[in-house]
């Protein structure tokens, strides 16, 4: 298999969890929607914690390499705030994860040298933070919806 196939299968394979997740409150309704909701954000939390950890490994021929590390630290620090707030307002855990996913989605594709050059790659993370963003947004129909 190639590399990018192997990709390709595991980044989808990572989306399950966010998809499942975001459905099952509108499914099953009140009874598991609050743990459901609350497993999508520390998902959340844990995948941009990882997505920002890999910036430290991008090669830097054109930026400072401790940038890089300073925003990839940045970014699993919005991870944890996901998380922290996921206990208190779902609603702000979620649009904090929206923007951050969003956010790294734009940092990677002008920090990472080699992103516009790999378009395979670029096209699957594009796919990858648009349905996870979708799947935040059908999470906070859910929560401000006034009839679930």
């Amino acid at each position: 298999m190639k590399i990018i196939e192997l990709k390709k299968t595991l980044g989808y394979f990572g989306f399950v969890p966010f998809i499942s997740l975001a459905i099952i409150p509108w499914i099953f309704g009140e009874e598991i929607a609050e743990c459901s909701i609350f497993i999508l954000c520390a998902y959340s939390a844990i995948v941009l914690s990882f997505l920002g950890g890999i910036s430290w490994g991008w090669d830097d021929k054109n930026y400072s390499q401790d940038l890089n590390i300073i925003y990839g630290i940045a970014f699993s620090l919005f991870g944890c705030l996901i998380l922290l707030s996921a206990f208190f307002e779902p609603v702000i855990s979620l649009s904090i994860a929206f923007i951050g996913f969003n956010a790294f989605y734009y940092f990677e594709s002008r920090r990472d040298i080699l992103f516009d050059h790999k378009i395979e790659y670029k096209q699957l993370r594009k796919n990858l933070t648009v349905l996870v963003s979708i799947c935040f947004l059908i999470t906070i129909a859910y929560i401000v919806n006034p009839y679930s």
